[in-house]
């Protein structure tokens, strides 16, 4: 059994296309029950929630687990070194599939920051509206950043029951937060951004499935600052591929060495 952590929707995606070529039964893990519901297809299996390395590795052995391939967000650096961990321990082969990065523009409001906390800090020293793109699983830190406290910040999250808990939990109001999934196509982020009258706008460099060419367009054409948090360092020496056909190919190299 080949275990895809899927993520994201090219992980997903990724799962069907190894089951399809492999042959071989798939198990896909995911955080939530909406992720569940969204990995759900015929040949794979889908295990829901959370793992530490210890129960990883308890995975791997229970389910006979023969590869590992980490399909995980680009930005969830955690998850890649607990599950690139694991495999080692385990002795079998650790795969990480990442989407290729948007090449980014030459633009004089653009600016590169390495993490939340320094987004958050130069948000604020920015502009008066702030409008972030960046998810839930990091609204932690701007919630709570000194920086963006008298700031109008706005919020775009998944429309999950748990999310938006979490956002009231974190005293995020309902007026500043936006919720429905994405990706989005430029006009919608050009209205939003325009209507919100942001002046600053927070991304990620996601990809193209994770829409930054959509919103990065649109933020420039407004003529608004944009900060871009810059992905983790990727794993040194991990095999890492971006492609369905890459994989296709690291498999026959791979089946014939068993």
């Amino acid at each position: 059994m080949i275990w895809v952590i899927a993520g994201t929707l090219d992980g997903r995606n990724l799962a069907v296309a190894v089951q399809e070529h492999t042959g071989l039964p798939v198990l896909v893990s995911v955080v939530s029950q909406y992720g569940a519901q969204l990995a759900s297809h015929p040949g794979i299996e889908v295990h829901e929630g959370r793992l530490n390395l210890e129960e990883m590795k308890a995975l791997i052995q229970n389910k006979g687990i023969t590869m590992l391939i980490d399909a995980s967000h680009p930005y969830a650096a955690i998850v890649t070194a607990t599950a690139r961990e694991a495999a080692a321990d385990m002795e079998i082969p650790f795969i990480r599939f990442e989407r290729k990065e948007v090449s980014l523009p030459e633009y004089d409001k653009l600016h590169h920051v390495s993490n939340e906390e320094e987004a958050a800090t130069l948000a604020g020293e920015l502009g008066k509206v702030v409008y972030l793109t960046t998810g839930s699983k990091t609204m932690h830190v701007f919630a709570k950043s000194e920086a963006l406290q008298d700031k109008e910040v706005w919020t775009r999250v998944l429309p999950t029951a748990e999310v938006l808990q979490m956002m009231e939990d974190l005293g995020v109001s309902p007026k500043y937060t936006i919720a429905m999934q994405g990706p989005f196509s430029y006009d919608m982020n050009k209205v939003m951004f325009q209507d919100t009258k942001a002046e600053v706008v927070v991304m990620k460099n996601s990809g193209l499935v994770g829409g930054s060419d959509t919103k990065l367009q649109a933020a420039i054409d407004l003529d608004v600052h944009v900060i871009v948090i810059d992905r983790p360092t990727p794993a040194k020496g991990a095999v890492t591929i971006s492609t369905v056909e890459e994989f296709k190919t690291l498999w026959e190299d791979y089946d014939g060495l068993h």
